[in-house]
């Protein structure tokens, strides 16, 4: 009996954790159908279980496309602030360059961008 409710206890304490995870996750919407075909939909996902499995898979789905839409955006913004951090090394590289072979040894990198 005490496991019983120590048990019941801990889901009540994680439940909100898991919904906001599953949140994050961008699992919302099919957490949400999958409420809804169990209570307000459940004699029309009893009648077609392959549909409704089906329409379940394809949002979960649509989510996972989601994450590697937003991977592969991350992905190109760190190839591209990598390539720029590149550039504005070569510029600093070019600027070095020019004040040796003017006899100066001291430059100004205030032209440079971050």
């Amino acid at each position: 009996m005490m496991s019983q409710i120590f048990m019941l206890c801990a889901v009540l304490f994680l439940l909100p954790s898991l919904f906001r995870l599953a949140l994050e996750l961008r699992l919302g919407i099919p957490m949400l159908y999958i409420v809804l075909a169990l209570t307000v939909f459940h004699d029309w996902t009893r009648a077609n279980p392959a549909l409704a499995d089906g329409v379940l898979f394809a949002l979960v789905g649509l989510a996972a496309l989601s994450w590697v839409v937003t991977g592969t955006r991350k992905l190109w913004e760190l190839i591209d602030q990598c390539r720029e951090d590149r550039a504005a090394a070569e510029l600093f590289t070019h600027q070095i360059r020019q004040a040796r072979a003017s006899g100066e040894y001291a430059i100004s990198a205030g032209d440079l961008w971050y």
